[in-house]
């Protein structure tokens, strides 16, 4: 009797199972007509349920779009700083005056209300080129650089730096006027036609004004100071 060599014994072979699908399929195939129609109605209901909620819900940026880099300034924008208006140096005021834009200065800083006109007249050639007279009070508590800047505040709100010339009488009080000169300060502008002579030309050019500025009265403490432009 021979010998048999022994061989490993292996289980029989499965037959293959069916797909998922497959297998579901024949299993709703084996339902009741009622139950595959309930079946049928809440897939269906399941689908459109879904495409709702996916319709209403708003996408998300993509990660593209998130991690775009910011766009860069150009070097001159970024290293710009704002630019300061440069700030403008006021004036100093020159008292005693010397020029023109002295005493322009010192009237600017002077009260043209603190001067109180009582008498108006033109002197001059008053036919050709008058000139404007005025007679005015004035505190006697003002004095000094005070006085100049409201007579010269006064002299220019007037509007008497007349190519004419023009004359400004201060007094402390009305009554003074009628018996001798001024009393607190005065105001002379004289203007010379280019030969020198006394201007009686309105229109005329190339004109040289001399102002001269009084604070106090002809006998008490005057002090005069000359200006010509």
């Amino acid at each position: 009797m021979s010998h048999q060599p022994d061989y490993p014994q292996y289980p029989p072979p499965q037959p293959p199972k069916r797909p998922w699908y497959k297998r579901t399929w024949k299993w709703y195939q084996t339902r009741s007509r009622r139950t595959q129609i309930i079946i049928a109605v809440v897939i269906i209901l399941f689908v459109l349920t879904s495409a709702i909620v996916s319709a209403m819900t708003p996408a998300a940026p993509s990660q593209e779009r998130t991690s775009m880099p910011a766009p860069t300034q150009p070097a001159a924008q970024q290293n710009s700083q704002p630019t300061q208006a440069p700030t403008s140096t006021p004036q100093s005021i020159h008292y005693p005056p010397t020029t023109e834009a002295d005493v322009r200065g010192l009237a600017a800083e002077g009260d043209a209300s603190a001067i109180h006109e009582f008498h108006s007249e033109s002197v001059g050639a008053v036919g050709v080129c008058p000139q404007p007279k005025r007679l005015v009070t004035v505190d006697p508590s003002v004095t000094g650089q005070q006085l100049a800047e409201d007579l010269l505040a006064y002299f220019y709100a007037q509007q008497l730096d007349s190519s004419c010339g023009s004359v400004v009488f201060a007094y402390h009080n009305q009554s003074e006027a009628a018996d001798g000169p001024y009393t607190a300060g005065r105001i002379l502008l004289n203007v010379y036609d280019s030969s020198g002579a006394y201007n009686n030309d309105p229109n005329a050019t190339n004109l040289k004004y001399t102002l001269t500025l009084d604070t106090g009265g002809v006998l008490t403490n005057q002090q005069e100071y000359v200006i010509t432009y």
